[in-house]
């Protein structure tokens, strides 16, 4: 059960965040409220709930713990292609963090709806322990494709080679291929 006043300022702040994604919907405050708001768009409609913790800087696993009930009341609405459920933190000076909630967990987002990519620092191993500094990059919600927001792969990470088949074998680039491949391209 939430307790305190209703979150107002935090409303308005999350409107100003929310518009900038789409067509807003505010909903009437009452008990059993499972979102904030919703955010609709042509390709998709984001139901919200918006959460003050003390301590943003948590996991996500911290997290599903500390915004239980929020997380349940989301994870009634059905879960699509169309549709988002979203869970937003804010700290007490309002710091906002962004959380698409799934069927298995949550994963973060930037304001703008994209997911957030956790990539480890150079020289860090991958093993997914990290010490120091996390970058994040963005990348395209669904139906927001954004080619300027294209993930990249970094130089560093190596690329499984794939088995192809020995020279003369079906399905092997040659020098006529009608695709205009030759086998130097890469």
């Amino acid at each position: 059960m939430t307790r305190g006043r209703h979150p107002d300022r935090a409303l308005e702040k999350a409107e100003k965040i929310a518009i900038k994604r789409g067509l807003v919907h505010l909903y009437k405050r009452r008990p059993g409220l499972l979102a904030d708001f919703s955010i609709t768009t042509r390709e998709l409609k984001t139901e919200v709930k918006i959460k003050r913790l003390r301590r943003i800087r948590t996991t996500p696993s911290g997290l599903e713990r500390e915004a239980a009930e929020e997380i349940a009341g989301l994870r009634l609405f059905p879960a699509s292609a169309e549709i988002s459920r979203e869970l937003w933190i804010y700290s007490p000076d309002y710091f906002w963090r962004f959380f698409r909630v799934t069927e298995t967990g949550l994963v973060e987002l930037g304001r703008d709806g994209s997911v957030l990519q956790h990539k480890a620092p150079p020289g860090t191993p991958a093993s997914g322990s990290f010490v120091g500094t996390v970058v994040l990059r963005p990348v395209p919600a669904p139906g927001r494709a954004d080619p300027a927001m294209t993930p990249q792969i970094p130089a560093s990470t190596p690329v499984p080679a794939s088995p192809s088949p020995p020279p003369g074998v079906a399905g092997t680039p040659s020098e006529n291929d009608p695709s205009g491949n030759s086998p130097g391209d890469g």
